[in-house]
């Protein structure tokens, strides 16, 4: 994984606002403008108006010439109220959605384009769980504090004027909590942000066991065993690990937040008050109207000039999550697209040579000098005990991984000269930990939208091979039924058993030259799983197949057997050629046998 890179605080939160400004243009200059009018309006009503009113009174200005002032400020203020709601209740909420769908469309493009190592790498799955919940939260706050400095900017200018005719030495009073929060503000901001990430750290662990406890993939283990006792521990450990984060930090942000409650209300607030006092019933320099004015509008400019410098800390605090973002955002993959490439032939040759392979960070070897060729129209499977590396092998083809030594060939040239999408899409796979989504049938199959008739109609011939055809049309809405339960509450849940033909029907139905199954027959008993892979070698008589099994019973299929041990192949050859060697597959494949006379025996 490439080294993070620090940008700065400017950097950062104008990469946020170009973002918001792609999905929405106009956005940011009308929620600005929105602002703008509507500090106006509230100036003018809440300070200017009171100022004119008793101020006249004081003078004894004219009646008619108070009410005609006090008709335009109110029109005004009706007017800016009609524009401001207009676009917080039409156009804010339209555009929130554009931005929105944006910033996760990115992070979705960029999701799929990762090299897989990535998912398996805790730093880089970190940054992305960080990028993907603060994404959209982070983006509207940014906006938020661009609006914030650019109101309090502008009242505390607009109210300091008024105050300042009255008395420029006001002014001093208004300048010291900004004085304070540049003075201690980063400090308190800094603090907050550990508190934040320290919280946050601690929460996962508490919030994974209330998934845990909530989540239906976890119910069996949890009713039939102690692993709740155990989920417990963890929730409680969890929960003090918190109370220690809070009494770390809680303390200094309670300190730092009372040193500017103190200077606000005390320092300025009072002292405002008993100035203004002084010069209107003592010194007589000072008019009621502008008294109140000055009572009413130096807090307000020493919250608004407090505030501002609190806003400059929040875009450094906005920064520091954003690079988790831009981290992601911009990660260069190291398994690119490669758009300059070849594009694939329409029939395939895979030749491995001296093929090794090890995952970041590990010194031994998940795989060792791997040679074979699969031909056009092949069968070969790949057999051996867990952990023997046919899995990553087969990851490797596909080029979710490249390999750490020597070279996988496709027609005698090296994959990486392919483009990797075009070279991808000559495979059609079915994983062991296959997963279905909360879409229909037919999508879930076809793993596509916009399905032409002629797909439709693989996908019909891909669940009869499979054997789920008679299931899926049983239901309500045939193919076209969801499935799970995630958002419809009508939708399909299959057992395991036909969940996995669901899978299965995708090699069936996709029009590939490749077909890789990785033991996607688990929850098929034996008899099933031979049939399945007999029917896929009918339907794939012109396609390569590599397939995975624990079962040997399916490799009697197969052209020629692969028997990986330790990332190794220690013995090739046909199922016969095997038997007749007498070695390892020879062993495994009688214990087996053995196995299912007993089965049978007990039955």
């Amino acid at each position: 994984m490439k080294k993070k890179t620090k940008h700065s605080t400017l950097s950062n939160n104008l990469y946020i606002l170009k973002q918001i400004h792609i999905a929405s243009r106009g956005r940011i200059f009308f929620e600005l403008s929105s602002i703008i009018l509507n500090t106006v309006s509230n100036i003018l009503l809440d300070v200017y108006m009171f100022k004119y009113i008793i101020n006249g009174i004081q003078k004894g200005l004219d009646f008619k010439r108070l009410v005609g002032f006090i008709l335009i400020i109110t029109a005004f203020h009706i007017f800016t109220a009609t524009v401001v709601d207009y676009f917080w209740e039409k156009f804010a909420p339209v555009s929130n959605q554009k931005i929105y769908s944006h910033i996760q469309k990115n992070l979705f493009e960029k999701a799929s384009s990762v090299e897989f190592a990535c998912f398996e790498d805790p730093d880089f799955y970190d940054k992305y769980v960080k990028a993907i919940s603060e994404a959209y939260n982070r983006t509207n706050e940014v906006l938020r504090s661009l609006c914030d400095i650019v109101y309090f900017i502008f009242n505390a200018f607009a109210t300091s004027f008024i105050i300042f005719t009255i008395d420029p030495v006001l002014i001093v009073f208004a300048l010291i909590p900004f004085i304070v929060s540049i003075l201690f503000g980063k400090r308190l901001n800094k603090v907050r942000y550990n508190y934040t990430m320290e919280m946050q750290e601690k929460s996962r662990k508490r919030d994974y066991v209330k998934r845990v406890f909530y989540l239906a993939d976890y119910a069996k283990e949890m009713r039939l065993t102690n692993i709740n006792r155990v989920m417990f521990k963890k929730f409680y450990e969890a929960i003090k690990e918190l109370k220690g984060v809070i009494k770390k930090h809680g303390l200094k942000v309670a300190l730092l937040d009372y040193l500017f409650i103190a200077v606000n209300d005390i320092i300025v607030y009072l002292g405002a008050i008993l100035y203004s006092a002084y010069k209107t019933l003592v010194s007589k320099t000072m008019l009621y109207g502008d008294c109140v004015v000055v009572i009413n509008g130096i807090n307000n400019v020493a919250w608004s000039l407090r505030n501002m410098a609190d806003v400059f800390i929040q875009f450094q605090n906005h920064s520091l999550y954003i690079d988790n973002l831009r981290y992601f955002l911009e990660y260069k993959p190291a398994i690119y697209e490669n758009r300059e490439g070849l594009d694939p032939p329409d029939t395939c040759a895979l030749t491995l040579k001296n093929v090794s392979f090890k995952y970041a960070g590990q010194e031994d070897y998940s795989l060792k000098n791997i040679n074979f060729t699969i031909k056009q129209g092949e069968k070969i499977a790949l057999v051996g005990h867990n952990g023997a590396g046919k899995t990553t092998l087969v990851k490797l083809l596909m080029r979710l991984y490249d390999v750490t030594e020597g070279e996988i060939q496709l027609n005698g040239r090296p994959i990486k000269e392919y483009k990797l999408k075009g070279y991808r899409n000559l495979f059609s796979v079915v994983f062991q930990d296959f997963k279905v989504f909360a879409v229909s049938v037919l999508e879930n199959i076809l793993l596509k939208a916009d399905i032409t008739k002629e797909e439709k109609n693989r996908a019909v011939s891909g669940m009869k091979d499979a054997g789920i055809y008679d299931k899926v049309m049983s239901l309500e809405k045939g193919y076209e039924t969801v499935l799970t339960k995630e958002f419809d509450e009508n939708g399909a849940v299959l057992s395991g058993g036909e969940t996995q033909k669901i899978a299965i029907s995708r090699v069936f139905a996709r029009d590939c030259p490749i077909a890789i199954l990785d033991e996607p027959s688990s929850a098929l008993d034996p008899l099933a799983e031979y049939a399945m892979y007999e029917a896929m070698m009918n339907a794939c008589r012109d396609k390569a197949v590599i397939f995975i099994s624990h079962r040997l019973s399916s490799a009697v299929l197969a052209d020629r057997v692969y028997l990986m041990e330790k990332g190794e192949i220690i013995e090739s050859g046909t199922h016969r050629e095997l038997l007749e060697k007498g070695g390892k597959y020879a062993d495994m494949w009688s214990k087996q046998a053995e196995k299912y006379r007993k089965k049978e025996e007990d039955v």
